[in-house]
């Protein structure tokens, strides 16, 4: 829990620090529609960020339903298993297949598990959150990082600089790792991104909205 906080609560000051800083080193510029128009553009990402990171841990991520009665497994034999061949987790008591995983934190199997992301899974209802929030965030200290270049060398724009620079680098990595997922997928680019952000329209793949990804996992797509 503790490890939890203490990430939530660097990232916040990292974006609190980079905005409030930002903008005192816009405004003693002296420009005041220079600084509205940073101001506005600046907040937007983080208000874009922040959403992403409420709908991601709000929503469910797609846990493979439990039966009503537990069943015993305790009986099965340990096999050798294809990749096509079915599984029992035991503490799901549930068939699953080799494509699924569980998560001892939030006890429960996945499909397309993206693993336990800071207080949650991520799985095929919520990647695209994470997609979001990790695009949203590069973003914003992209944006903060080559507007504060430009302005005078003061104290608040060096340190402007060194923050969203450190930041921006562990999220453009990130980000990496999942263009990395989607191109190496199996099913293909194109399925992959339908699975993760839905069939609608593809503007709205950018936003923090709701998607026609099924909100029922079928076991079948495994």
């Amino acid at each position: 829990m503790r490890r939890v906080l203490f990430i939530i609560g660097y990232w916040c000051t990292a974006f609190l620090l980079v905005d409030v800083l930002l903008l005192i080193a816009i405004s003693s510029e002296g420009k005041d529609l220079e600084f509205s128009l940073h101001a506005s553009i600046i907040h937007l990402l983080i208000v874009l960020t922040g959403m992403s990171f409420i709908r991601l841990i709000t929503i469910q991520p797609g846990f493979l339903p439990k039966p009503s009665i537990s069943v015993d497994f305790s009986g099965l034999t340990k096999d050798v298993h294809t990749k096509s061949s079915w599984i029992v987790c035991k503490a799901c008591s549930i068939f699953t297949s080799p494509s699924a995983k569980h998560c001892s934190i939030c006890n429960g199997c996945l499909v397309r598990s993206r693993g336990h992301w800071i207080i949650t899974c991520v799985g095929p209802l919520n990647h695209k959150f994470l997609i979001q929030l990790l695009f949203w965030g590069t973003v914003f200290f992209i944006y903060s990082l080559f507007t504060a270049i430009q302005l005078p060398t003061k104290y608040n724009s060096v340190l402007c600089v060194g923050l969203s620079l450190s930041s921006l680098l562990f999220l453009a990595y990130r980000l990496y790792l999942e263009v990395l997922y989607i191109r190496r997928a199996e099913e293909g680019i194109h399925v992959t991104l339908l699975h993760i952000f839905g069939r609608g329209n593809k503007i709205f793949w950018l936003f923090p909205c709701s998607s026609s990804v099924s909100s029922k996992p079928n076991i079948a797509d495994m």
